[in-house]
């Protein structure tokens, strides 16, 4: 059901003129002009220009409607405003239609246009999943799910079954909810992508203090679904899952499970689904000595907040996101800061990182009508960008190219980028340009990681580490740092799914029975033969190529419990994909994978790739190909039983 709850704009209720006009002034102008479009059906808006901007040197492209049209939509919505009129519901699909193409000037596809229109987020509850044929209340009284992790892909679930009547308890090993937001609280944890498509697209309008949110923000934001929607009532924390075994005779998982003074408590639930996330196992290095060390050694997501690095010798081991992110900080503190890196990254600008979202942009999405769906359009819009780098475009490789000519236009504009930030310090250049193509690891945001390298008390070393000793690290060339504190920011061990427990499926299969081959596969990255009743999010390859996390999380939520439907509604207590669509999905995605730059042009020994040097995070299907494969319950794939 569409939700057509809108402002009924008053005269009386309006701030001052210049007030509005104000806030119009920092208005994304497309989707003002489209909000406006769709409640005024004035034809001259629709007749305006949509530039096709380049970005990253024509890597991506930015719809923006052209300058000379932007005050006459300022002064049209500014008349819509002060006219007092009510507002015409928000647009239903085949409006939204007709609307994203006047955004971007070109005609989207019918799965782009629904998937697009659930991050439009009309609906109440976009993406939801619904019974057909609902079982009675003394069948859904015997039947639990159990959802292991309390981050934003457990909270949805939990809030999709609650919405069904199905019951469901969320068990999670930390203290706190939030998932990786609850681990990582290093100085200047940030997300990397913007607020406005970081969120679920079932809490309408969150009032978000900055438009890249720090940490703790993050956590409020979780908090405070959490509340909205009743969930924290169904979630034990401090609570961890040892082991998880299929009970044939029962149709149940028996789960083992060590409560927060140590208490062993065994669950038997009908179904589990795994929301443990992808990091979520802190990769410590196996560096010669480690244990060695007498001063102050954490990894970033067990930061150690007693201890003050101010003045101190402060060494960094890892330059990835994490490292890249809080390096400013210890910087601007340690009396010597030093970064070692193993693999240069490639740091991209974001403008406007750490700009907080001003009173006037919250009036606005609060009182324009329509206006917040299509600003949150535009930052999905703009993800999708990503994709047109990662494919090899064969011709351009036969002529002496890497990639393709948009990765190759990225990577002259992130190299001029990294000049401009050292400038002619040509010892540093050196070291900060990758021998790999763009997107052959993750790219890094720059959160100051280039100007944190020029200052007098920093030194990278790209030189390996031999060993560390009591008193600090022992370079490859022999040289000797004497150190306070080391940190390790080696990131996460992905490949090790579902860690740290012990799964045993149908026939005492285990994980490693299943996987002995070349790692980690799933069915849709989500569930697996020999594995009844067991689904996973964030599975083997499913790291999607473009729109927003939250936004897959709603769309694997409903795949996952329109199947737990299916199986409830035809009175069978078992659902397991066939071997042979296991088989043919993984074959197809193996085919599928020879494609793309991270099979041919990778980063090195980045998080993409398993200790058999397959992809096992990174999906090759386009995100319209993998809607097509997700977008409801497929019961034909599966057995029922």
């Amino acid at each position: 059901m569409a939700n057509n709850t809108q402002h009924n704009v008053e005269n009386t209720s309006l701030p001052n003129e210049e007030y509005i006009r104000s806030a119009l002034k920092v208005s994304n102008h497309n989707a003002l002009r489209i909000a406006l479009y769709h409640q005024t059906r004035d034809p001259s808006l629709a007749a305006m220009k949509v530039d096709h901007l380049p970005v990253q040197g024509g890597a991506l492209t930015a719809h923006a409607v052209a300058r000379e049209h932007r005050e006459e939509i300022r002064e049209k919505a500014f008349d819509y405003l002060m006219s007092g009129v009510t507002p015409k519901p928000l647009p239903n699909v085949e409006e939204a239609a007709e609307l994203m193409e006047l955004f971007t000037g070109v005609a989207p596809t019918p799965g782009q246009v629904e998937f697009g229109y659930g991050d439009l987020a009309v609906d109440e509850f976009p993406r939801e999943a619904i019974w057909h044929n609902k079982p009675s209340q003394d069948v859904l009284d015997e039947f639990e799910v159990t959802i292991i992790g309390a981050g934003f892909s457990g909270i949805s679930a939990g809030i999709q079954l609650d919405r069904l009547g199905i019951k469901y308890r969320i068990i999670d090993r930390l203290s706190g909810i939030g998932g990786t937001w609850e681990t990582n609280d290093y100085p200047e944890a940030r997300v990397d992508i913007s607020n406005f498509l970081y969120q679920y697209k079932f809490v309408k309008n969150y009032k978000w203090k900055s438009y890249f949110a720090p940490r703790d923000e993050l956590k409020e934001y979780i908090d405070f679904v959490v509340d909205k929607f009743d969930v924290r009532k169904n979630i034990s924390l401090n609570t961890s899952l040892e082991e998880a075994r299929w009970d044939e005779d029962e149709k149940k998982w028996i789960l083992k499970v060590v409560g927060p003074q140590g208490n062993a408590e065994t669950i038997k639930s009908n179904v589990v689904f795994s929301a443990s996330g992808l990091f979520n196992k802190p990769n410590i290095p196996d560096i010669p000595g480690i244990e060695k060390f007498k001063g102050s050694m954490f990894h970033t997501t067990q930061w150690d907040h007693s201890q003050d690095y101010t003045g101190k010798r402060v060494a960094l081991i890892g330059t990835g996101s994490t490292g890249a992110q809080l390096a400013p900080q210890i910087a601007s503190k340690a009396s010597q800061f030093t970064i070692f890196q193993r693999t240069p990254n490639w740091v991209m600008p974001i403008h406007g990182y750490h700009d907080t979202v001003s009173e006037e942009k919250h009036w606005l999405l609060d009182n324009m009508p329509g206006y917040w769906n299509w600003f949150i359009y535009s930052n999905y819009i703009g993800s999708m960008q990503v994709q047109n780098v990662q494919t090899i475009d064969p011709e351009w490789v036969a002529n002496g190219g890497r990639v393709n000519a948009k990765n190759t236009a990225m990577a002259e504009t992130l190299k001029k980028y990294i000049r401009s930030q050292v400038g002619d310090r040509d010892d540093l250049y050196e070291k900060l340009v990758p021998d790999y193509p763009p997107m052959g690891r993750r790219l890094v945001i720059d959160n100051g990681w280039y100007k944190t390298l020029t200052r007098d008390n920093v030194d990278l070393v790209t030189e390996g580490i031999q060993e560390i000793t009591e008193t600090g690290i022992i370079t490859t060339t022999g040289e000797e740092l004497d150190l306070d504190m080391i940190i390790l920011g080696a990131g996460f061990k992905v490949s090790e799914y579902l860690w740290p427990v012990n799964y045993v499926g149908r026939d005492n299969t285990t994980l490693e029975d299943l996987w002995s081959e070349d790692g980690a596969r799933a069915y849709l990255s989500i569930s697996m033969p020999k594995f009844p009743n067991f689904f996973m999010y964030y599975g083997p390859t499913s790291q999607v190529r473009g729109g927003s996390f939250h936004s897959w999380t709603e769309v694997t939520t409903r795949y996952i419990t329109e199947l737990v439907v299916s199986m409830l509604e035809s009175g069978k207590s078992t659902v397991e994909p066939k071997q042979e669509v296991f088989e043919k999905y993984n074959a197809d995605l193996d085919a599928a994978m020879k494609k793309m730059l991270w099979t041919r042009e990778n980063g090195g020994d980045g998080y993409f790739f398993n200790h058999h040097g397959r992809v096992v995070t990174n999906m090759p299907w386009s995100t319209d190909k993998f809607y097509e494969l997700i977008r409801s319950g497929d019961p034909e794939n599966f057995d029922f039983s």
